[in-house]
């Protein structure tokens, strides 16, 4: 059986608020970098992670815990999935003020939808014809009749 990963965002005590365009903008930035850093791999834990949904105010931390529980369930060596989701976080952080509109305005709310994103930012840097071959993750085409047959499959 397979576990669902998906997060509503308490705060934190303790903590200054932060607002929720800023929370989108980091978890897209976080997100977006993950997606590229983790694309040569291939995993099972890529195909977990594929389906994941989390709420509008799930922050990026947040969603790096969940990420890194998904390989840590998966059994997968930690060293270099830590290196990328620590960069990845680390990304969210620098590029957040030159691009928190942008990122707030492309905030998702599933890993299939982030990879739609990925998929319209390759176009925009190489081109129609120039893009990147898919390596770690699954197209979001398939990603997404998957999740539809599997609704299907559930009303039955």
């Amino acid at each position: 059986m397979q576990q669902q990963y998906v997060s509503d965002s308490v705060p934190a005590v303790g903590v200054s608020p932060v607002s929720l365009p800023e929370i989108r903008a980091r978890r897209t930035a976080f997100v977006a970098r993950f997606i590229v850093l983790r694309e040569s791999k291939r995993t099972r834990a890529h195909r977990v992670i594929e389906m994941m949904e989390w709420s509008d105010s799930t922050t990026a931390e947040e969603l790096a815990a969940q990420f890194r529980q998904v390989f840590i369930d998966n059994g997968d060596n930690m060293t270099p999935v830590n290196r990328d989701i620590n960069r990845a976080l680390g990304h969210s952080s620098r590029s957040l003020n030159h691009f928190i509109s942008e990122y707030s305005e492309r905030a998702t709310t599933s890993f299939i939808d982030a990879l739609w994103d990925y998929e319209r930012s390759n176009v925009l840097l190489f081109g129609s014809d120039d893009q990147p071959k898919p390596g770690g993750w699954r197209l979001p085409k398939e990603l997404m009749k998957i999740r539809d047959g599997e609704g299907k499959a559930k009303k039955k």
